[in-house]
C-alpha cells in the first residue's frame, strides 16, 4: 500500500486533487465547444429543406441566413452575456479553487 493509504483514501488524497486542475481546464474547453456546436447542431439546410430545432443556435442560424441582423445581434448577444456569465459565476470560481488549493509546489 502506497503510504500506508487504501484504495479509496489513495484516490481522495492524492490522485483526486492531481487531476483537479486538469479535469477544470478539460471541462472548461469542452463546454466552449459544446456552446461551438450548438449553433451548427441546431438549424441545417439541405437543398431546399430546413432542419431545425429551438435554441440560441438555431436562432443565430436562421438570423444569418435570412439575413436579419438586428436578431442576429440580439440573439449573439444574449449568447456572449450567458457564455461570460457562466464564466465568471462558476468555472472561474472553480479554476481559482484549482490554482489555490491543488497546486504541486
Amino acid at each position: 500500500m502506497l503510504l500506508h493509504l487504501g484504495r479509496w483514501e489513495r484516490w481522495r488524497t492524492l490522485v483526486l486533487p492531481a487531476l483537479f486542475p486538469y479535469i477544470i481546464t478539460g471541462a472548461i474547453t469542452a463546454s466552449g465547444g459544446a456552446w461551438n456546436a450548438s449553433i451548427v447542431a441546431e438549424y441545417i439546410e439541405l437543398g431546399d429543406r430546413v432542419m431545425h430545432t429551438i435554441g440560441i443556435g438555431a436562432v443565430i442560424a436562421h438570423a444569418t441566413a435570412a439575413g436579419e441582423y438586428s436578431l442576429l445581434l440580439a440573439a449573439t448577444l444574449s449568447m456572449v452575456v450567458t457564455v461570460v456569465s457562466i464564466n465568471r459565476l462558476f468555472w472561474r470560481r472553480l479554476y481559482r479553487l484549482a490554482e489555490e488549493r491543488y497546486h504541486l509546489e
